[in-house]
C-alpha cells in the first residue's frame, strides 16, 4: 500500500470535498480547447494495458484507507510533451470487491480501450486529466466507413475541437448535424492540437 504525507492527504481531502459539493450543484464546466492544450503536461494516444485498484493508507486516519486505481497505458503516439515510460495514471477511486469509491465526473477505463488523453498533474491530482472526463477522448472504429473516430467521454462523436468547450450532449438526444459532416479522425484531432496557439509551453521550448 502507498502512503501519503499529511499535507498531500489534506489537499486530497479538500479537493474531494470541493468536488462532492460541486457535483451536487452542477456538472463540471468543460474547458475550452486551447486551455486544455495549454494546461496539459502531455497529450498522448494510448491503449489501456491494465486497470488495478488498491487500498491506500491514510496517515492522518489510521484504519480508514481509501481506494485508488492505477491505469497502465501503452503509448502509441505522443502528441505533446514527454510522458514517462511507462505511463501509469494514478487516480483516486475504484472498486475492490463490494467496496467502491466513485468520483463524479471521472472517466472509466477498460483494458484494450484506446483514447487520446490530456494528462495533467499525474500523482498530484485526484483525476490526472484536464477537466477530468473532458480530457478523455475514446477512439472507436466506424463499421460503416471503416475509419477511426474520436468520441467524447459520453460516446458522442467529436466533430470539431470547438465542441470541447460545450457541455456534452445527452447520448439519447444528439445534436443535429449537417449530414455531410464527419467526426474527427485521431490524426485530424492531433493535427488541430498541434496548431493550437497554446500548444507550446515552457517544457516544449526547452
Amino acid at each position: 500500500m502507498k502512503s501519503y504525507s499529511s499535507s498531500r492527504w489534506l489537499a486530497l481531502m479538500l479537493a474531494l470535498l470541493a468536488l462532492a459539493s460541486m457535483s451536487r450543484a452542477t456538472t463540471i464546466i468543460a474547458p475550452d480547447f486551447d486551455r486544455m492544450v495549454g494546461e496539459s503536461d502531455c497529450i498522448v494516444r494510448a491503449v489501456v494495458k491494465s486497470v488495478t485498484s488498491e487500498w491506500r493508507d491514510n496517515p492522518d486516519r489510521p484504519g480508514h484507507p481509501y481506494i485508488a486505481t492505477l491505469v497502465e497505458l501503452e503509448v502509441k503516439q505522443v502528441i505533446k510533451g514527454t510522458p514517462p515510460s511507462p505511463l501509469v495514471l494514478d487516480l483516486v477511486g475504484g472498486r475492490i470487491g463490494d467496496k467502491e469509491l466513485t468520483i463524479d465526473g471521472a472517466p472509466r477505463f477498460t483494458v484494450g480501450q484506446e483514447s487520446i488523453l490530456f494528462v495533467k498533474g499525474n500523482g498530484r491530482q485526484i483525476i490526472p486529466l484536464v477537466g477530468m472526463s473532458h480530457g478523455h477522448y475514446p477512439l472507436r472504429h466506424d463499421k460503416l466507413t471503416g475509419h477511426e473516430q474520436v468520441t467524447r467521454s459520453n460516446g458522442q462523436p467529436l466533430y470539431s475541437e470547438k465542441d470541447i468547450g460545450h457541455p456534452a450532449a445527452n447520448p439519447a438526444s444528439p445534436v443535429a448535424r449537417d449530414p455531410k459532416s464527419q467526426p474527427l479522425s485521431p490524426d485530424e484531432f492531433a493535427a488541430r492540437i498541434r496548431k493550437s496557439p497554446k500548444f507550446l509551453n515552457r517544457d516544449d521550448l526547452n
